[in-house]
Parts: C-alpha cells; structure tokens; sequence
C-alpha cells in the first residue's frame, strides 16, 4: 500500500504567479524508515522533539542556525530519493484560476485523479492524507472524493477513484511525513519563484537535481503527466502561456522535461 501526503504552496496571488498543490507518495515498506530516519536527521542537526522541522528559513527554530537547516533539508531530500519517494504536483497560474480556493479543491481532485492512476500502474491500493487548512468545505470535499469520486468530469457525472481506499487530514507536527511533504514543496516553490533571479541560479539549479531524483518518468525518460502537471491542459491566452512555457523549459534545462506540452489548442 501507498502513502500520498498532500500540501499546498504559494496560495496568496499577490506574492506569486503560480499556485501550486502537491503531494509525495511512498511505499508503506518504507514509511518506518523514513520517519526514523528523519527523526535521526533531527537528533543529529540538534532538534528539540518540539521544533517544527519546515523548509521556510524563517520558520527554523531560533536555536538551528542556517547552515544546519539547509543540511537537514538537503538530508531529508536525499532520504526521499533513497526510499523512492514520488512527487505528483500540479501548477496554475493565478491569473488562470477562479480563486485560491478553487484552485486548492480543482488540484486536491486533480492530484487524487494522477495518485489514482498511479496505483493502478503499480497494481496497487493507497490513502490520502491532506494538510489541514481553512475552507469549510473541505470535509465534504473529502468525503464526495471518498464516496462518489471526481464530479462533472467532461464524460461521466462521477468517476470513482477505485485504488484510493480513503482520506484523511494530517497536520504539521503530527507526523515525520508532513515534515517531509513540506520541504520537497518547499523546494519546489523556491524554484518557481527564483526561476528569474540571476542571483539564486545556484539554489535553484541544487533544488531541481534534488526534486529530479523523486520524479516519476515514462520509458522515454521524460517526467510523467503524473509528477508535473501545468493547470489547465488548455492555455487560451499567450501572454500566459509564455509564463507556462517558461516554467516548462526551467524544468527542461534541468534533465526534467515534462511529457506534458503547453498549448493553446483543446
């Protein structure tokens, strides 16, 4: 059975282009090692069982400097990919979408909908477990996901995700694998948000060698569908679909060249 821990990033339209939701997805054989060795990651970096370990540097605990949090998050990715972690994410530009909030429940079906098509590649069963966060129809969210399936789908009313037994809200602090879900999004979203800053090409460049190893590939060796996702498949409007087409060649330039192409044509 698999794991998919779910979050979101960049939510405020004013301080990012893209909204992006996301989600790692692991083998339950190796849930205990990767909460262990987290845990053991945190002992040694100098974590009190109380700190909340988060990419954001300004969310760090006062007593972890810097350089030790960039380690630990750096160890946290390179434990990710020894236990084949898998990222699914999905990006949409805010100018695209309806609301955040919208966004947050069209992605939250979106990326259920790829975990789903996942599991049946790896003839597989699964759960889902979604960071809490504040909309009042989430509950039911989750509960038409579990009971019906994805809704008003272009041809079906429902569609039942028939892999996925159940979800069910995580929070941070709750479990290692929060901790977990949080730094690879938050590489990601440092990589979205510097992609035009000539003075964190560096970083960048790190984050997408560390994100390129959770990725799921096709046999032509280009990123699934699945793993990278560029909302809706259908971008109308050019002066947006440059902005996807240059998040797309990011991803291309680093070895990840996503199977998905950016058009404008349904």
């Amino acid at each position: 059975m698999y794991l998919l821990y779910t979050d979101e990033t960049n939510v405020d339209p004013k301080e990012t282009e893209f909204f992006v939701y996301g989600g790692v997805a692991f083998h339950s054989n190796h849930a205990e090692a990767i909460s262990s060795g987290i845990a053991s990651l945190r002992r040694k970096h100098g974590y009190n069982p109380e700190d909340v370990l988060k990419f954001n540097t300004v969310q760090r605990p006062a007593h972890i400097n810097a350089e030790s949090h960039r380690k630990i998050k750096q160890d946290v990715m390179e434990l990710a990919a020894r236990h084949e972690v898998k990222l699914f994410c999905s990006m949409i530009l805010h100018a695209v979408a309806t609301s955040p909030d919208e966004a947050r429940r069209n992605e939250i079906n979106r990326i259920a909908y790829h975990y789903d098509c996942f599991l049946h590649r790896q003839s597989d069963l699964g759960l889902v477990l979604v960071d809490m966060f504040t909309d009042a129809k989430l509950p039911n969210h989750l509960r038409e996901k579990f009971t019906v399936g994805l809704t008003d789908m272009p041809f079906s009313k429902a569609m039942p995700l028939e892999r996925v037994l159940g979800y069910h809200l995580a929070t941070v602090g709750s479990s290692h694998f929060c901790s977990l879900i949080d730094i690879v999004l938050g590489a990601l979203r440092f990589v979205i948000n510097s992609r035009k800053d000539e003075r964190r090409k560096s970083v960048v460049s790190q984050l997408l060698h560390q994100l390129s190893r959770l990725c799921i590939r096709e046999e032509s060796g280009k990123v699934s569908e699945l793993c990278l996702f560029f909302s809706p498949k259908t971008i109308r409007v050019a002066k947006y679909r440059s902005e996807y087409k240059g998040l797309r060649d990011l991803f291309v330039d680093a070895g990840m060249a996503p199977t998905q192409q950016i058009s404008g044509r349904g």
